[in-house]
């Protein structure tokens, strides 16, 4: 059974812990220096074992506020930034969680807040947001939620601050931002003017305000309409604005470039009524055009999530650079690509995704079907037209989507998703990683997986070895570089840089070797690698400390679809581990949630044969990237990481870099579990 803890990093067993002797870390320098401005950024949900530019953005606002990180900032959250965003958090009264929530990317100033500078004298949607914030918190403004921040206002707001122990200021600062953002539950939304009632006396439907926890015939009529337009409203149009119609709404707003709030905003209803569906005639001209398909049309500056993602990415494979990367921000770097891509094709540089300029970016997709592109890295939350698409491909491959194509990643999207990967013998995660992309663009007939490595030509999904080796290095000569580089390894990685050639030479979008991508590679058809003879695998070292045990479980069923392609060396945690032969460090994992593997190593020998250990609870001090080691060496102990339920190793070996062979008989004939006396 998966273990339930708390995931942690790769950590370094030094000489002074093998020695018992406790080490106490001293507390970091914190100091308070003004804010500085730092781009908005998808921060948030960021945690220990993150990686990239949005993690640069958080170590640098922690930098800005006096705070020290360990390790600088270097993209990588590790225990430095987690110390670090605690301390942090710690004084600015937030919880202490390690994890960036939207409470805490708010003071730092990552995140945007609607209410952020709110004073006295100011009036609107956005005060009405306020004074419902500080109702649900129990501090209702006499007048309620009249959209006039007045005297009344102010002094709930003071009422809040001392509450929460922040200065009595009577305006919203960043603390306050944060605190408020931290908000949820109590009394319901109280909207301003009433939304759904006429106030111009037309008979006119107002629905500008609307949000959760309204009700009435407005709310009903804003429900006809997303359905009109082709959002699913979950329960139908029932005039109760719950969770359910909030996520319709995000998906409509998604879809047009506006803000994700849920709430229906003045932005949300002048779209409404410009495609005829403003709450009251859904049958009026302008309605929706059910032609246009593509998830990129109506993005602007300021959309946020997974249609922008998918966006920037297919600007990043038509060879436009976006600074930052495909992070889900449509901010002015992607305006600016955006431009650029525009002016390449001759359309109107506005800087905003029309169907001309969808158009464009989809012409560059000639294989058709799936644009893998724009849904790799979907997942539970995701929201906008470009779930529909995954959610349609489903569909199409003959997965039943619970709820259909409505644009909601929600629990039913993630199990059809599961069941798809499955059945192409992929892991299933319900994420959408490059494998799973390829695989929706040319599925495989359940029951019929491809075998890979199964017959003479070109390297195939799932193999290993010298094919793929030669693969990997032509797509490196062809400048285009992955993750892993030329590791051997045909995974999601090399799947990815085969379409972004295809794209990149108008060839069938598959990430599959047909025989134009590889006379366009220039890469020969080589013979199908064989299977390794488990019996000539000799190891010089046991790998583990006793006491010990273990048995043959190699190729036990393990879920996902997956089978066991180790051995699980079954030992208490902190036993020490050993390298197994002379070597060179060639790959460290650390731990984060939804880890398999945990903290481990791949130890690879001269020849390419490689050993991976996994679930390992710390890397001897010195065991990193690239270092040589000696059999015999420890490299770090046993531990429960990753998906484990017990404390043990779990041990491959891979001859020559190639598939994974059974290592009980080269492990049971140096068998040394009676050995408890670390090695000399």
């Amino acid at each position: 059974m998966p273990s339930t803890r708390t995931a942690r990093p790769a950590r370094r067993l030094t000489a002074a812990l093998a020695a018992g002797v406790t080490l106490t870390l001293l507390p970091l320098p914190f100091g308070s220096v003004a804010q500085a401005q730092v781009p908005a950024t998808a921060v948030t949900g960021l945690a220990i074992g993150a990686r990239g530019d949005a993690v640069k953005q958080l170590q640098q606002a922690l930098v800005n506020r006096g705070l020290q990180v360990q390790g600088g900032v270097d993209g990588i959250f590790g225990p430095g930034t987690e110390t670090a965003l605690k301390r942090f958090q710690e004084s600015n009264g937030l919880a202490q969680s390690g994890t960036v929530d939207s409470a805490t990317a708010i003071a730092l100033g990552l995140e945007a807040s609607s209410v952020l500078g709110l004073n006295q004298g100011a009036s609107g949607n956005k005060v009405v947001e306020l004074q419902n914030k500080l109702i649900a918190a129990g501090h209702r403004p006499a007048g309620g939620a009249d959209g006039i921040f007045g005297p009344a206002t102010a002094a709930a707001l003071q009422a809040f601050q001392q509450a929460k122990g922040l200065s009595v200021s009577g305006s919203v600062d960043a603390s306050t931002a944060a605190a408020l953002a931290a908000v949820s539950g109590g009394a319901a939304a109280e909207p301003a003017a009433q939304p759904g009632t006429d106030t111009s006396g037309g008979g006119a439907t107002v629905v500008a305000g609307l949000k959760i926890g309204s009700r009435g015939d407005a709310v009903a009529k804003l429900q006809q309409a997303l359905m009109d337009l082709g959002f699913t409203v979950v329960g139908g149009a029932d005039g109760i604005y719950g969770v359910l119609t909030a996520n319709a709404v995000k998906s409509f707003q998604n879809a047009n470039g506006i803000a994700t709030s849920g709430a229906v905003d003045d932005a949300t209803a002048a779209a409404l009524a410009s495609s005829g569906n403003g709450g009251g005639d859904s049958s009026g001209g302008g309605a929706h055009d059910p032609t246009v398909t593509s998830p990129f049309v109506g993005l602007q500056y300021g959309s946020m999530g997974a249609d922008v993602k998918g966006l920037q990415q297919a600007l990043i494979d038509a060879g436009v650079r976006v600074y930052g990367g495909a992070d889900g921000v449509y901010g002015t770097h992607t305006v600016t690509a955006v431009k650029e891509f525009q002016a390449k094709h001759g359309i109107a540089q506005s800087g905003k995704v029309d169907r001309d300029t969808a158009n464009a970016l989809a012409s560059r997709n000639p294989g058709g079907g799936t644009d893998t592109a724009s849904i790799v890295g979907l997942k539970a939350g995701a929201l906008g037209n470009t779930v529909k698409q995954l959610q349609q491909s489903l569909l199409d491959a003959g997965v039943t989507v619970r709820g259909g194509a409505d644009g909601i990643f929600g629990p039913a999207t993630a199990e059809a998703l599961r069941t798809f990967q499955t059945s192409q013998g992929l892991p299933a995660t319900g994420v959408v990683d490059q494998a799973t992309a390829t695989a929706l663009a040319n599925p495989t007939a359940p029951g019929t997986p491809a075998a890979p490595g199964s017959a003479d030509g070109y390297a195939v999904y799932g193999e290993r070895g010298a094919r793929v080796v030669d693969l990997q290095k032509a797509l490196l000569n062809a400048g285009i570089s992955f993750v892993g580089g030329a590791d051997g390894a045909f995974g999601s990685a090399t799947a990815g840089a085969i379409m972004s050639f295809q794209r990149q030479n108008g060839l069938t979008v598959s990430g599959k070797i047909d025989a134009a991508t590889a006379k366009a590679l220039g890469l020969t058809a080589g013979p199908k690698p064989t299977t390794p003879d488990p019996a000539t695998l000799k190891l010089d070292v046991f790998p583990v400390q006793g006491p010990c045990g273990f048995g043959d479980s190699y190729g036990y069923p393990r879920s996902g679809g997956r089978t066991h392609e180790g051995i699980d060396v079954i030992a208490s945690t902190g036993n020490l581990l050993y390298a197994v032969a002379d070597g060179k460090i060639t790959k460290v994992y650390a731990d984060y949630p939804g880890s398999l593997a945990g903290n481990g190593i791949r130890l690879t020998m001269a020849d390419g044969t490689y050993f991976f250990y996994a679930h390992m609870d710390e890397l001897a001090e010195g065991i990193e990237l690239g270092v040589p080691v000696k059999a015999g060496q420890v490299v770090g102990t046993v531990g429960n990481t990753g998906n484990s339920g017990t404390p043990h190793l779990h041990f491959e070996a891979h001859p020559k870099g190639g598939a994974s062979v059974n290592p009980y008989q080269a492990l049971k004939a140096i068998d040394a579990c009676d050995v408890t006396e670390p090695r000399g």
